[in-house]
């Protein structure tokens, strides 16, 4: 009875929630986009999550980061969003990767996994995430939020299309000295783009044609506007 609404959507089904089940999603970065990927999949009946960070709670993570309450403040990212997910949903499974993800174990780690979203805000950790996904041929979830506005795209897909494909690695590094603790971020533009991400987890483990393989969704939350460009090499 849990996943009824959504099984009666023609898309789902009995078979559709089956595919959920026995999809493995890692989702890198526990912070303001990787919390609401990490509850809407959890809600959805993804079979197993797998959450990647290493980073502690503080004060100014929870105007966005719904999950963590302010008794949370020092406790570790992965173990307080891990416990509300398995309270949400006791049927699935959720592992934590309490590590930082560099070139010794981030193969290991992305290789038990059937799609990766890529919620840090570390340009380090995007590059080397982009490079493993290429190799191991694995889609890539992509989402960036700063100030306003966000973005989101399927990486490594039927497109064929790479973060770095797209930017260079000294742009990626130029453009990561404006993050969110320098330029803010909107806790709402947050769960916006990490519902569009969590969206095309659901849609690409269904079967369902992605419009953001080789496109990328634009999303200004202060004109209320959205785009969405196609990618080329």
């Amino acid at each position: 009875m849990r996943y009824l609404q959504q099984n009666l959507v023609s898309e789902f089904g009995v078979s559709g929630q089956d595919r959920l089940n026995k999809a493995k999603v890692l989702i890198v970065g526990a912070g303001g986009l990787g919390t609401p990927v990490a509850t809407y999949l959890a809600a959805m009946g993804i079979g197993t999550i797998g959450i990647a960070d290493f980073d502690i709670i503080q004060e100014t993570n929870l105007h966005r980061q719904f999950a963590f309450a302010p008794a949370d403040v020092g406790k570790c990212k992965t173990e307080v969003l891990s416990t509300m997910l398995r309270k949400q949903n006791p049927d699935i499974k959720v592992y934590c990767h309490d590590v930082a993800l560099i070139c010794e174990n981030a193969v290991a780690v992305v290789s038990e996994y059937d799609l990766i979203c890529d919620c840090t805000d570390n340009v380090n950790t995007r590059i080397l995430l982009d490079k493993i996904c290429r190799v191991l041929n694995k889609k890539l979830l992509y989402g960036a939020v700063r100030g306003w506005e966000g973005y989101v795209t399927v990486l490594h897909g039927k497109a064929l299309i790479g973060l770095t494909d797209v930017f260079s690695e000294s742009d990626l590094l130029f453009e990561s000295q404006n993050n969110c603790s320098v330029s803010g971020v909107i806790s709402t533009v947050c769960g916006i783009i990490g519902c569009h991400q969590a969206n095309e987890v659901v849609k690409i483990i269904l079967g369902v044609e992605s419009n953001l393989d080789g496109a990328i969704f634009c999303y200004d939350g202060l004109s209320n506007t959205s785009r969405i460009f196609r990618l080329k090499k």
